[in-house]
């Protein structure tokens, strides 16, 4: 089974969730929400605001485009505000039987370098999201299951297996569009980390995008807010070609 994870590009076109779980009933709650959001190729303008303990905000804007084939998905963000990180890229690539690719491309070195290891625990471009947090697949020994349910929603907590930060991962979602609201993180020794709530969502088809998103941490204090400015989904997928993904592109649109 996959470990849970949020994919940053998607939360865009859609939050990573558990892929399986321990009895037949929480099998279909995972499969409906999958395929409530399951886009093929997206293209989105998002701005990241980066709030301090002391209520200190930094604003930065990027574009995501992801690419699936098949099974194998692939993202592509560049930030393009402010100065000081415009051109910084990052590539993901989800490979469902093996480890995802990370691949960083800063401007100033001109080089693109692999974030593997420790290096996936660290905070991405500042913000509350780790490395680890924009994998769109885990573990295969991660496990599922329901802890609740209401009327209006359904609680799932997911094991991580692997090497992952945290202890366990919960997630809160609402029924009427099988929509995770809220995804709660929970360090080793079970004490609550970091909490993501999605605060509003547009309806594209048959697809619910999340376009508001605050990621918290709760042992620092800080918050991260991510608002889609735009978004197209389902594009042709000739509009993100494969050269997207190099690390020949990455170094040319630096």
């Amino acid at each position: 089974m996959r470990a849970a994870r949020a994919l940053l590009p998607l939360l865009l076109a859609a939050l990573s969730m558990p892929a399986a779980a321990e009895d037949a009933d929480l099998d279909q709650i995972l499969a409906d929400a999958r395929e409530t959001r399951q886009v093929e190729n997206s293209i989105q303008k998002v701005r990241m605001v980066l709030v301090s303990r002391t209520g200190k905000e930094r604003v930065r804007e990027f574009e995501a485009r992801v690419r699936r084939d098949g099974e194998v998905v692939k993202s592509w963000t560049r930030f393009s505000h402010p100065s000081d990180v415009a051109g910084t890229q990052l590539v993901l690539v989800d490979h469902p039987d093996a480890a995802d690719e990370q691949r960083l491309c800063l401007p100033a070195l001109k080089r693109v370098n692999r974030i593997a290891g420790k290096a996936r625990k660290g905070s991405f471009m500042g913000s509350d999201f780790a490395f680890e947090d924009l994998e769109i697949s885990g573990a295969d020994d991660a496990k599922a299951s329901l802890v609740s349910e209401t009327d209006a929603q359904w609680v799932i907590d997911a094991v991580p297996g692997g090497e992952s930060s945290y202890g366990r991962v919960r997630f809160t979602v609402r029924k009427a569009d099988k929509v995770p609201t809220m995804v709660e993180f929970f360090d080793a020794a079970d004490a609550p980390l970091k909490r993501l709530t999605i605060e509003d969502t547009a309806r594209d088809g048959e697809v619910v995008l999340p376009t508001r998103s605050t990621m918290e941490n709760l042992q620092k204090g800080t918050k991260t807010r991510l608002e889609v400015l735009e978004h197209r989904l389902n594009v042709p997928a000739d509009e993100i070609p494969d050269e997207t993904f190099t690390a020949a592109f990455m170094e040319r649109s630096g």
